[in-house]
């Protein structure tokens, strides 16, 4: 037990002294930037300083902002549009909605699986993409992809924009 604590101790050490001995000669050499092309070139934190709201300026009831770099209506609609379908992943940040493979009762030798991407905060129908995969189960068992008819992606964007535009609607009133 002692030889391994003593390697954590070294190893944060060794972790400090490079943190202390970093080199700041970049950080001397930097062109000055005004706060207006840091935004434009998204600067300022991970996603632009626009990273924490849902649009300049907006303060939280706290006095915070709240978290996202997406329009919030978009992302509401499309998660309100296949709530009926189980979620692998949800990134708000990314504006990034993945599903899991969904078997509809009705059609049980074929599943669809959802990706929609979220690209802006102003709501428009520029701002959403969706792709649809879709795999059928064969004769042995097992399932492979098929092709999908691009008119179920762009249904579905128009499910979602129209949502998306009456949540919007409502909020204003």
């Amino acid at each position: 037990m002692l030889p391994a604590f003593f390697n954590k101790i070294l190893g944060f050490s060794i972790l400090a002294l490079l943190t202390a001995c970093s080199d700041n000669s970049l950080q001397e050499n930097k062109v000055p930037v005004d706060k207006e092309d840091q935004r434009k070139l998204g600067f300022g934190s991970i996603a632009g300083d626009d990273f924490l709201t849902f649009g300049p300026g907006k303060k939280g009831k706290s006095g915070g902002t709240f978290a996202s770099t997406v329009n919030p209506y978009l992302w509401r609609a499309s998660l309100e549009s296949i709530n009926f379908m189980p979620l692998a992943s949800a990134d708000a940040f990314g504006g990034v909605i993945v599903t899991d493979w969904y078997v509809d009762p009705k059609t049980p030798n074929e599943k669809l699986k959802i990706t929609i991407f979220i690209t802006d905060q102003v709501l428009r129908a520029d701002a959403l993409k969706v792709i649809v995969y879709k795999q059928i189960k064969m004769k042995d068992g097992n399932w492979a992809n098929s092709n999908t008819d691009p008119a179920v992606a762009t249904e579905l964007e128009n499910i979602i924009l129209t949502k998306a535009r009456q949540l919007r609607i409502r909020s204003a009133n």
